[in-house]
């Protein structure tokens, strides 16, 4: 997004913090396509996707509008979106699994479809949880992640909305690739 577009976000969530009405609309018609974007880069590499990207973006913008935000401005705002984005895909990930577990009934199945499924949803929790986990010893080092791997932004676009050098980037980059590995390998 311009520079230009950068400082609508910022006025738009000024004007939603006033109690513009009109904001809300005008900030997601503004952002949609970005937001497709970052969740089209979420799904990507997985075949059993918990939801369609444009499911994943309604229902993440949806939960954004429950509470007026108070992003101060548009990468305080990105970084809630890809927080938000986190939960709504950990939330259908949960939802997926309890459905074919199906509560009380016995399933009986003659095909691998189920476990790889089943599998598949392990691994997307498997990640949430490594990035929590990050979060809690890290919470720079997560960001950094979030807005290169799930926002798809470069590192000096990383660098000027965390206010750090790009060279800090890389290295949290690095740190948090490797740690992630490790957890996600354990």
């Amino acid at each position: 997004m311009s520079g230009e577009g950068a400082s609508d976000v910022t006025a738009l969530l000024a004007a939603w913090r006033a109690g513009d009405t009109t904001a809300p609309d005008a900030l997601a018609s503004l952002v949609y396509e970005e937001l497709r974007r970052m969740a089209a880069r979420r799904l990507a590499g997985s075949s059993q996707r918990p939801l369609q990207t444009t499911e994943l973006v309604h229902e993440t913008f949806a939960r954004l509008l429950e509470h007026p935000l108070k992003a101060s401005d548009r990468s305080h705002f990105f970084r809630t979106v890809a927080l938000a984005l986190r939960q709504v895909l950990v939330d259908a990930v949960r939802r997926q699994a309890a459905e074919k577990r199906g509560g009380d009934a016995i399933w009986v199945t003659l095909e691998k479809a189920d476990e790889i499924s089943a599998a598949q949803s392990q691994d997307w929790l498997a990640v949430e949880a490594a990035l929590a986990e990050l979060e809690l010893a890290d919470a720079r080092k997560c960001r950094v992640v979030e807005m290169s791997l799930l926002m798809g932004l470069s590192q000096q676009e990383v660098a000027e909305a965390l206010e750090i050098s790009v060279p800090t980037v890389e290295r949290d980059l690095r740190f948090a690739r490797a740690w992630l590995r490790e957890r996600l390998a354990a």
